[in-house]
């Protein structure tokens, strides 16, 4: 059985829709475990007012997406872990295909299926993959793709093994966004995982209450990322090691020399990396005084932009 996990926040127009993509799923075997994440509104009534067996509504405090995803992974009953936002939806043979997924790649953990950005019920983009086009089948060096954009899996597009969780852990309730992106790392650098490139899965940018216009800050980011993976257990896996460090660097910088405000936050988060294994560049970036560093980044996008 898969259990099917949706954190819910002020949903109230559009849960039934969200909750009709599962309903329509062609594969059945599921139960439907909606965490109502303290609604102020009616969502968690009109979500229990939907008349099916297989839905359970489980009540909490307010505590953001990552507790509810966790409140939900230990209630499941399924031995995997359907995970869909309340904003998203299926295709109807979604969970058809990732079952089929989970039998012909038994080794994996995970099991990713494309997702495209909509608008009004029309693909408005999607994202280079790195990977052949239709591409069906395990995952390899995932931390040193080529040409990938896309960070391949979303939090309404991936199927994991319940057990997983236990040694990956839960998801990291102090990050306020991106804490899906820090999960599925966690899981490819640990298993095996599978991905089949066909949208099934869309992310939809007109959903009701979508938060678009959050300002990503730094603090609630990037420390407890680096700090997380300073530890012997994810050191030993040093291409991921490496990535981390490299991908915290980028962030960092960007926000430091784009971002007066997050200067100081940048300044603080820059001394938990570990040099040793990213670019000079980063040194000469986040290490130097704030004139030299700025001047090498201008020269960096100068360069970028000539190319």
């Amino acid at each position: 059985m898969i259990s099917v996990v949706i954190p819910l926040y002020n949903k109230e127009k559009s849960i039934l829709s969200i909750i009709q993509s599962v309903v329509n799923q062609t594969f059945t075997d599921y139960e439907l475990l909606i965490v109502d994440d303290g609604c102020t509104d009616k969502s968690a009534a009109v979500a229990a007012s939907y008349p099916d067996t297989r839905i359970r509504i489980i009540h909490k405090e307010n505590g953001g997406v990552s507790s509810s995803r966790n409140r939900g992974i230990m209630e499941a009953k399924g031995e995997y872990v359907a995970l869909l936002d309340a904003d998203d939806q299926w295709d109807m043979k979604y969970l058809e295909e990732q079952m089929r997924m989970v039998n012909d790649y038994p080794d994996a953990a995970m099991w990713g299926i494309n997702f495209a950005e909509t608008r009004n019920g029309q693909i408005i983009r999607t994202l280079a993959t790195g990977l052949p086009e239709g591409y069906r089948g395990y995952v390899e060096d995932y931390f040193e793709m080529k040409g990938r954009v896309s960070d391949l899996f979303c939090s309404s597009s991936v199927v994991i093994r319940k057990e997983v969780f236990e040694k990956v852990g839960m998801f990291d309730e102090r990050l306020k966004y991106s804490e899906d992106n820090d999960m599925w790392w966690r899981i490819l650098a640990t298993y095996p995982v599978a991905y089949y490139d066909r949208y099934m899965v869309f992310y939809r940018y007109d959903a009701e209450n979508r938060a678009l216009s959050q300002k990503m800050l730094l603090r609630y980011d990037a420390p407890f990322v680096v700090d997380k993976y300073q530890t012997q257990q994810w050191k030993a896996k040093k291409d991921f090691y490496a990535w981390v460090n490299r991908h915290s660097a980028q962030w960092i910088a960007q926000c430091l020399f784009r971002d007066p405000t997050q200067r100081d936050d940048a300044y603080e988060a820059a001394q938990k990396l570990d040099y040793s294994v990213i670019p000079f560049k980063y040194r000469l970036l986040l290490k130097t005084p704030y004139w030299f560093g700025a001047s090498v980044y201008k020269a960096i996008a100068s360069i970028k932009q000539g190319k």
